[in-house]
């Protein structure tokens, strides 16, 4: 199947807000690997590593979008290619269109940085492509999406968010020629 350049486009603004509310609402918490400094307090920067791995593993993973009060402040801005969401009540609303989008997604962290009041995380999502795309039908088949997102915080939550994700890697997956890339061996349906 081939795809013109303003469809595609589209995808790649449709998919950026669905996988970027989804990337900042899940991670996979592992408490043990989060530093204590003096007194049993956590530093910021374990903080704010603990706060990504939450949003990935309770809110994306889990579906508690209960806890996002306690992990992303109330105007926090979404910024995902050229769009841009502000807000509490917009980042939640991206998260359930990437919960509608991909029912059975699973996020694995599989790196978290932070220094002073910045963080980045690099993840993989697993899902099975059970709705349309940008107009294309449901394959039926897994797909695997990687994705790098960045945050700044305010205290230990998130202020702000950056989202890069592999769009043309989910296309080629469903089976989309992109033009001027060679077909994907295994694509055709």
């Amino acid at each position: 199947m081939k795809i013109d350049a303003f469809r595609l486009k589209s995808l790649q603004i449709a998919f950026s807000v669905a996988i970027g509310a989804l990337a900042l609402n899940s991670a996979a918490q592992q408490p043990a690997a989060h530093s204590m400094q003096g007194g049993g307090q956590m530093s910021n920067v374990d903080a704010h590593a603990a706060t990504i791995h939450r949003l990935y593993e309770e809110c994306l993973n889990q579906g508690r979008t209960d806890l996002l009060p306690e992990l992303v402040t109330a105007n926090v801005v979404n910024h995902t290619g050229s769009n841009e969401q502000r807000g509490l009540a917009a980042f939640e609303q991206g998260m359930q269109q990437v919960r509608a989008m991909y029912p059975d997604r699973h996020f694995t962290v599989d790196d978290v940085l932070a220094n002073g009041d910045k963080g980045a995380a690099r993840w993989t999502m697993v899902a099975t492509n059970t709705v349309p795309i940008l107009g294309v039908a449901p394959t039926g088949r897994q797909l695997t999406n990687h994705g790098v997102v960045f945050y700044r915080f305010e205290g230990v939550k998130i202020a702000e968010v950056w989202i890069q994700v592999d769009q043309l890697g989910v296309l080629r997956q469903i089976g989309v020629q992109i033009p001027g890339l060679p077909a994907k061996a295994g694509a055709e349906r």
